[in-house]
C-alpha cells in the first residue's frame, strides 16, 4: 500500500498543476452573489480545496476560508495562494471527510467536485455536519456524482441517483439542480460523467 502514496500523490499534484489557472467555477461565483446579501461575518469553508482556485476566489472576494484537503500538496499550494492575500483570512486543515466531526458556522460552504470522494458508509454523517455549520441564509454549492457515472462501480465513493441526490436537500431551498452527462477527461482518462451540480440555501428563520 505505501509503495502506491508516491504515484498517487504525483497523480493528485499533476492534476493541480493542470487546473491552476482555471478560473473559479461559475457556480461558485453565483452561490457569492447569493450568499453576500445575507451575512455580516462573511466565513466560507472550501472543502476538497485541490489546486485553490476557489480558494481564491473567496478570499478576493473578502471572505474568511477555512480550506480543507486530504492532500498534503493542496494544502500547500492553497496556503501559498494565502500569502497572496496578506490582509486576508486563512486557515487550512489536513482532513479527510470521514473523520470530520465539526466545521464553523458558515455563511458559504463550497464543495467543487469532493463531495463523492466521501466513503459511502461516512456520507451521511458528514453531509449532516456540514448542513448543520450552515449559518441560517447560508449557501451550500457542490457537486454529487449520479450513478451513471463511468465510476460508480468504484465502493469508495459515494453516487446517487437524481431522486437520491434531491432528496438530500430536504433541509435547505434549492436554487439551482442541474444535471450533467457526457464523456470527458478525467484524471484517470476519458470517462462518462453524471453529476448534480447545486446551489442550496438554509432557510432563514422567521421566528
Amino acid at each position: 500500500m505505501q509503495s502506491n502514496a508516491p504515484n498517487k500523490a504525483s497523480k493528485w499534484s499533476t492534476y493541480y498543476e493542470h487546473h491552476q489557472d482555471r478560473p473559479a467555477s461559475s457556480l461558485l461565483c453565483a452561490a457569492i452573489d447569493l450568499a453576500s446579501p445575507h451575512t455580516s461575518t462573511k466565513n466560507a469553508v472550501d472543502l476538497g480545496c485541490g489546486s485553490g482556485n476557489e480558494t481564491r476566489a473567496l478570499l478576493q472576494a473578502g471572505w474568511r476560508v477555512l480550506a480543507l484537503d486530504q492532500e498534503p500538496a493542496a494544502i500547500e499550494r492553497v496556503q501559498a495562494i494565502g500569502n497572496e492575500y496578506p490582509d486576508a483570512r486563512l486557515e487550512t486543515a489536513l482532513q479527510r471527510f470521514e473523520s470530520l466531526e465539526a466545521l464553523p458556522p458558515s455563511s458559504l460552504i463550497h464543495a467543487g467536485m469532493a463531495l463523492p470522494f466521501c466513503h459511502p458508509a461516512h456520507f451521511e454523517k458528514f453531509w449532516s455536519v456540514v448542513v448543520s455549520a450552515l449559518l441560517p441564509g447560508g449557501v451550500f454549492v457542490g457537486q454529487l456524482f449520479g450513478d451513471r457515472d463511468g465510476w460508480a462501480s468504484d465502493p469508495s465513493r459515494t453516487f446517487h441517483s437524481e431522486s437520491e441526490a434531491r432528496a438530500l436537500f430536504h433541509e435547505l431551498n434549492v436554487k439551482t439542480f442541474e444535471a450533467h452527462e457526457y464523456d470527458g477527461a478525467s484524471l484517470r482518462g476519458t470517462k462518462h460523467w453524471h453529476r448534480f451540480d447545486f446551489i442550496a440555501q438554509k432557510p432563514v428563520s422567521s421566528g
